[in-house]
Parts: C-alpha cells; sequence; structure tokens
C-alpha cells in the first residue's frame, strides 16, 4: 500500500472517533459489528481492502513470530467464546420463555419448521429454537471477533517499521478532532445559555451527526438539556473519547512548537477541557482526574524538570479551566447552583456543589442514574458467581438479568422500564444495557472469557511501563508514558460502560504493539 494513503486512511480513522453514532442511512448493520454504526469503520475497510491486496499480491508470503502469537490468541480466543456460548446454550432455561412470549421474535421459526416438514424433516419446535439460536447470533460473532482483531493488526501492520510516523499522525488526527469538537462545543454553550439561534442550528445539525431516537427508544434524544455532548450521543461519549485524546493533547503541547501554535494548543485545550466539565457526566470526571493522577505520578516518579513544568501548568490550567466552568454554569438554565453576580464566596459554592453532583454521587446508589447502573452491575457480578467458569454463553445474558435483579433494583423506574420492554418484545428482541464491559463479560463468558479478553491490554501495560523505565530518550520516555495514561483511562471506562462505544480501545492496541516492539527490537539492535 502506498504510504500515503496509508497515512492519510489512519489519519481518518482516528479523526472519524468522534463520529460513533452516524444516521442509520449512513450505517453499515451488515457487518454485525460495533463498527457498523462508526464512521471510522469507512477508511477501515479501504484501508483492509488495500492491506489485503497488497498482503496476497507478494510472491512470498512471511509471518513474523510476533504475528504467529497474534493468530494462536485469536484462536484461543475464538475457542473459549465458542466454548461459553455451546455450554450456554446446554444450559439455558428460558427457551420456553421464548415459545410463549411474543411471536413476533420467533416470526420466521414457524417457517423453517414448515419448510422441513414438507421436506419430510419432523423437528420438535424446542430443538429447532436451539438450533437458531445458535445459527442466529454465528454470523454476528463471526464478524465481531474478526473486526475486533482486524483493526488493531491493521494498524500494527502499517507502522511497527514507521512507529515515529504513526503516533505523529495519531496526535494530528487527535488535535484535528479536538478541534471539530471545540466547534460544536460553542454552538452548545449558546444552547445551554438558553439561546434560541443555537437551539434551532442543533436541531439541524444534530441528525445529520446522530441517529436520532435509535431502535425506537428515546435515545440519543434530539437535544440534550441542561448537560453538553457536543458531537456526541451522550455526555458520557464525551469522557470517553476525552480520556482517549486529552493525554494526546497533553503530550503535544511538550513538543516544540512556535508561539502562534502554542497559543491556538492551549486556546483548544481550554475550550476541549471546558467542555468537558460542561458535560457534568461522572465518567467525564473521574476519567480526567484519573488521568491528571497518572500525570502527577509519572512527573514525580522520573523528576525531569522540564516534564514536572509542564505537568504543573496543566494541572494548575485545568483547575482554572474547572472554576471558570462552574460559575458560568450560574447564568445557563437549570443549573442546581442558580443565577449569580459571581463573588469569590459564591464561586467556592458553585464548585461545591459541581463536585457534589458529580464526583459525591457516586458514593450513593440513589443519586442521578446510580440505581440502575449499581443494579446492572450487581446482576451481572451474580450471574458470573453462579456460572463462574464458562458464564452463560455470549449475547444470552439478558434472560437471566431479571431474575438476578435486587428488589431495590427493580424498584428503579430506568430497570422497570427495562424490563417492560423485555416483556413486551420478547427476550429476543430486546434486552438490558451492559452498563460495564467487564462484569457483563463475566456474566457471559465467565473468568476464563475475561481473562483472555484482558490479556492483550495487561500486557500492553506492562511492557508500556518496563520502556519507561528502559528508555534511553526523553521523548520515547515521554512517548510511552502519555500512550499509557490514554490507555488507562479507556480501559478505566470499561468499569461502567461499553468499550466498544468507539474504536479508541482497538487503535491504541494496535499503535501501542507497534510501539513496543519496535523499541524492543531498537534495544536489541543497540545491545548486538
Amino acid at each position: 500500500m502506498p504510504i500515503q494513503l496509508r497515512n492519510k486512511l489512519f489519519f481518518f480513522v482516528v479523526l472519524f472517533l468522534i463520529f460513533p453514532n452516524i444516521p442509520r442511512l449512513l450505517q453499515l448493520n451488515f457487518i454485525g459489528a460495533f463498527l457498523g454504526k462508526d464512521l471510522s469503520f469507512y477508511p477501515i475497510l479501504v484501508g483492509a481492502f488495500f492491506s489485503g491486496y497488497t498482503f496476497f499480491k507478494r510472491e512470498e508470503l512471511q509471518i513474523h513470530k510476533e504475528e504467529r502469537i497474534f493468530f494462536i490468541y485469536i484462536a484461543a480466543y475464538v475457542f473459549i467464546l465458542m466454548l461459553s456460548f455451546l455450554h450456554g446454550l446446554a444450559i439455558y432455561p428460558y427457551y420456553e420463555a421464548i415459545l410463549t412470549g411474543p411471536a413476533d421474535q420467533i416470526e420466521k421459526l414457524p417457517l423453517v419448521q414448515q419448510f422441513l416438514l414438507n421436506k419430510g424433516i419432523q423437528v420438535d419446535t424446542e430443538s429447532l429454537l436451539k438450533i437458531w439460536m445458535f445459527a442466529r447470533p454465528i454470523k454476528s460473532f463471526i464478524l465481531e471477533t474478526f473486526w475486533y482483531f482486524a483493526l488493531p493488526y491493521l494498524i500494527f501492520a502499517w507502522y511497527r517499521k514507521d512507529i515515529h510516523e504513526g503516533f505523529s499522525i495519531l496526535t494530528k488526527a487527535v488535535f484535528t478532532a479536538a478541534v471539530l469538537v471545540c466547534g460544536y462545543n460553542i454552538i452548545d454553550f449558546f444552547y445551554l445559555s438558553g439561546s434560541p439561534i443555537a437551539e434551532n442550528i442543533l436541531c439541524v445539525l444534530n441528525p445529520i451527526v446522530h441517529d436520532i431516537k435509535s431502535n425506537g427508544t428515546w435515545w440519543p434524544p434530539l437535544l440534550w438539556k441542561g448537560q453538553l455532548r457536543s458531537l456526541f450521543a451522550e455526555p458520557s461519549y464525551y469522557g470517553i473519547f476525552s480520556a482517549f485524546a486529552m493525554p494526546f493533547l497533553w503530550y503535544r503541547f511538550g513538543q516544540n512548537q512556535n508561539a502562534k501554535s502554542k497559543i491556538m494548543l492551549i486556546l483548544i485545550m481550554f475550550i476541549f477541557t471546558y467542555g468537558l466539565f460542561l458535560t457534568k457526566a461522572r465518567t467525564a470526571n473521574v476519567l480526567f482526574i484519573g488521568e491528571l493522577i497518572l500525570l502527577i505520578f509519572f512527573s514525580l516518579w522520573k523528576r525531569q524538570r522540564q516534564f514536572l513544568k509542564r505537568t504543573f501548568f496543566i494541572v494548575a490550567f485545568s483547575f482554572i479551566t474547572f472554576a471558570i466552568a462552574t460559575f458560568s454554569l450560574s447564568f445557563m438554565p437549570g443549573s442546581p447552583q442558580g443565577h449569580s453576580m459571581g463573588d469569590g464566596d459564591e464561586t467556592n459554592t458553585e464548585m461545591a456543589s459541581y463536585i457534589n453532583d458529580n464526583l459525591g454521587s457516586l458514593t450513593s446508589k440513589d443519586k442521578r442514574s446510580n440505581r440502575a447502573r449499581f443494579s446492572m452491575l450487581e446482576a451481572s457480578i451474580a450471574i458470573g458467581k453462579d456460572y463462574p467458569i464458562l458464564g452463560v454463553g455470549k449475547s444470552l445474558r439478558n434472560a437471566y438479568v431479571p431474575d438476578y435483579l435486587s428488589e431495590s433494583g427493580r424498584a428503579d423506574s430506568e430497570v422497570q422500564y427495562w424490563i417492560k420492554n423485555q416483556k413486551e418484545k420478547g427476550i429476543m428482541k430486546s434486552g438490558f444495557p451492559a452498563l460495564g464491559e467487564y462484569s457483563a463479560r463475566f456474566a457471559e463468558t465467565g473468568i476464563l472469557g475475561l481473562v483472555i479478553y484482558l490479556l492483550p491490554a495487561l500486557f500492553l501495560a506492562f511492557q508500556l511501563i518496563r520502556r519507561i523505565i528502559l528508555a534511553g530518550e526523553q521523548q520515547e520516555r515521554e512517548r510511552c508514558i502519555f500512550f499509557f495514561i490514554s490507555l488507562a483511562g479507556i480501559m478505566a471506562s470499561g468499569l461502567g460502560d461499553n468499550m466498544s462505544i468507539t474504536c479508541c480501545y482497538w487503535i491504541l492496541m494496535g499503535l501501542g504493539y507497534a510501539l513496543i516492539l519496535s523499541t524492543y527490537k531498537k534495544e536489541n539492535h543497540e545491545s548486538a
């Protein structure tokens, strides 16, 4: 593949991360995986086509050692998940509930049964349902597994011998994405301030950016009242993208730039961070604070003067931005702080109110959406405890959830809506949100499935720490530090959300392995 085409495709893969829920007209749902509604899939598809063509065009195909390990891992991953799924079908206790539920959830099943009878093949309904439940998700499972690993491998193959170029394109694309987010933020700022013009603009633009009220539900709404969401489907998604992007903006700030570029970057960082606080999303705030703590830790650990100065600036800059954001909320309709003139005492009160409403609410099960989230978390963990080795099977968790909900969980209005929706539409057509990647995987695939899913990320994190310790050059060390912070932020987001919301995780895995393996080769070469 031509290098220029490769670099442009990677640039757009990263840039399009800010469009994870494109309108249905543009979605490629036939692929059956998380990428179908993500705009990043388009450059990924083009890149996969050209890379595949180049690979098979070679006269001599060469598989490297690290690639062989990669393929062995994929085989083990698929084996464990298929074993878990077959085990789940064997123990599944809800076949009768499906058969006696709404007919339209299995509307094709009677037709298949009649067709078989016409051919002289007699199969009882329950047995046919088991076959149906195996065949139905198999396409989705195969495609999902393929894209889970195709994307990181694609990026790894592109930049394993050119990691400096890959990292440079990543930071450029992140900066460009931040600029676009900031532009949309400004419209959202005016909307939250009560501007009817801004509201009208968003009513026109949002359906172009989002799949509004997808799958017959309320989410995502045309307008999000009281919270900034920018280009994302909901405010928490802003926080997840920020967890990925912010460390690379911090890294870019430390690079040699002229004064004009530096001022531009500071302005973008301000609008981006200001918008993050205006999301008022717990996910966004917790991930941001966690990454700041990691940055402080690494700067104190290494005690490099320039790095320490930059960290001090970023921390101070973040606090000032937070103070400005909480102060401005008092002038926005619906703000819990109310309108004020903003003297010193009132500013402190506004900051305290923000902290209590967003961070303080994390410790209470009954504040905001905590009850629903805790209920799903508790139910998933309880299911996993009853089926600890292999879980209940991929995509089979939904039917179990109502039986594992606590009494307080069932009393929550949001949970009641999910239960009602499942009863009306049936187990095969409706379910419960995971609201936690790791707890859901524990319930569906057990300890074995969870461990094999986490193994590549944990190994990458370990190797990045090792490179930070052994790196001979400050630039190389910083590259690994900020990459690690971004990876840690995205991994932490999996505690309360689905990792497939964006492609951030898979991009980090692909470029991360290119980074650690290229460093490894360089060290071996020097020692030799």
